[in-house]
């Protein structure tokens, strides 16, 4: 496992490296910010598209050649995006990413959660998942603190890093990192890649509490996506300076980072995980309105650092119920299927949210951001609440 958490803070540190200039860059090389939204559109339709699918691949033919290819894909997605200059060399790039992105998710959870199951720890999960958490974070930290000094020695030498990194990674992956599907269903030539689709999509419609939460997490995606995209412009509309704006993202990881520690320490077996996600959402719809509302302009920026912290801290929760109800034979597919609610989501939102925004104005726009969140979270207390009915039934 060791060899696997290490790949995962190499990650963490590339795209802490790349992730925070990579517009800025493409700005100063005279890229239209219409432009840049269209690369944008086109990372998330790339995800949209092929997630289920690799999702299958990881399910279909292991863990570990999705994890490979997917750094291998991403090393050559940074690379070319180094020696980009022009639209169409960061379009190539930016296709690449998407394909990069397809099959690590799902994938990336899936070997931990089989690993666990192997070596006969399956109850450790939640536990196992926050410190991949705390370690990608970890590593978002250090590429982030690191990305100043470097762009200053040269603009390009952040994004170089970024690849030579993610080709350590491939590299660890290939020859470190054990497959942790298990060898009956690996070798299982019989079931396809659309079969194993199939069965996926059957057994999460079937079952109920999976599908009512794949549309809660769809409208998350929707609220999530829509701050994301435009909280940066909602502080500066509040004056505040470039350097605050830009540094919101580390000071919400090293919280995050200290609450997740925190977390392991005090982990409780007995906790209900749908309650604390639901309340986590609430939660999250409560503080965003506090931020477009209140006169103070500190305390919208501390809410929004808080947002972004609870946003985080949900994640294990979430990932603990799924594959608490997921089979090991389509984990990685079932996984991605959750990973494409939030994909279309976040397409949504690049539209719907832009255009509430352009209506109703910044402050607005993100408050109907947060509704859908509570919308969410009001799904998940249903969720929880026809559960237990049936246990009370059962």
């Amino acid at each position: 496992m060791l060899a696997y958490f290490i790949t995962v803070l190499i990650k963490g540190t590339a795209k802490g490296l790349f992730f925070p200039i990579w517009i800025l860059h493409m700005s100063n090389l005279k890229v239209s910010l219409f432009a840049i939204g269209i690369l944008g559109s086109v990372l998330e339709t790339i995800r949209f598209v092929t997630e289920i699918p690799f999702g299958a691949f990881a399910d279909r033919y292991g863990r570990k050649v999705s994890l490979f290819l997917s750094a291998l894909l991403n090393f050559i997605a940074f690379f070319l995006f180094s020696l980009g200059n022009t639209f169409y060399m960061f379009l190539f790039s930016v296709l690449i990413m998407g394909l990069a992105d397809s099959f690590e998710s799902g994938a990336l959870e899936a070997w931990l959660a089989d690993y666990l199951i192997l070596k006969g720890k399956s109850d450790k999960f939640e536990i196992e998942i926050r410190k991949m958490y705390i370690v990608f974070i970890t590593g978002s930290i250090i590429g982030a603190v690191f990305i100043t000094f470097m762009y200053k020695i040269n603009a390009i030498l952040p994004f170089i890093v970024s690849a030579i990194l993610y080709i350590i990674a491939a590299l660890i992956t290939y020859f470190f990192v054990p497959e942790s599907l298990q060898e009956s269903y690996n070798s299982n030539s019989n079931e396809s890649m659309i079969n194993k689709i199939k069965l996926s999509i059957c057994y999460i419609i079937s079952t109920k509490s999976l599908f009512l939460l794949s549309l809660a997490v769809f409208l998350f995606a929707i609220g999530l996506d829509g701050i994301e995209r435009f909280y940066q412009t909602f502080l500066k509309f509040k004056k505040f300076n470039i350097f605050l704006i830009s540094n919101i993202y580390i000071i919400s990881a090293i919280f995050s980072l200290m609450f997740m520690l925190l977390q392991n320490k005090l982990d409780s077996p007995k906790k209900n995980e749908l309650l604390i996600i639901g309340c986590l959402k609430i939660s999250m719809f409560m503080i965003v309105t506090i931020a477009v509302f209140v006169k103070l302009n500190i305390i919208s920026y501390l809410c929004l650092i808080l947002f972004f912290i609870l946003e985080v801290l949900l994640r294990p929760y979430l990932q603990s119920y799924l594959n608490r109800y997921i089979n090991s034979e389509i984990r990685a597919t079932a996984l991605s299927f959750f990973q494409f609610a939030e994909a279309s989501g976040e397409i949504l939102a690049g539209i719907g949210i832009g255009y509430f925004i352009k209506v109703l104005g910044i402050s607005y726009g993100l408050f109907v951001s947060a509704a859908f969140i509570l919308i969410s979270g009001l799904a998940v207390f249903v969720l929880l609440f026809f559960e237990r009915i049936y246990r009370n039934v059962d």
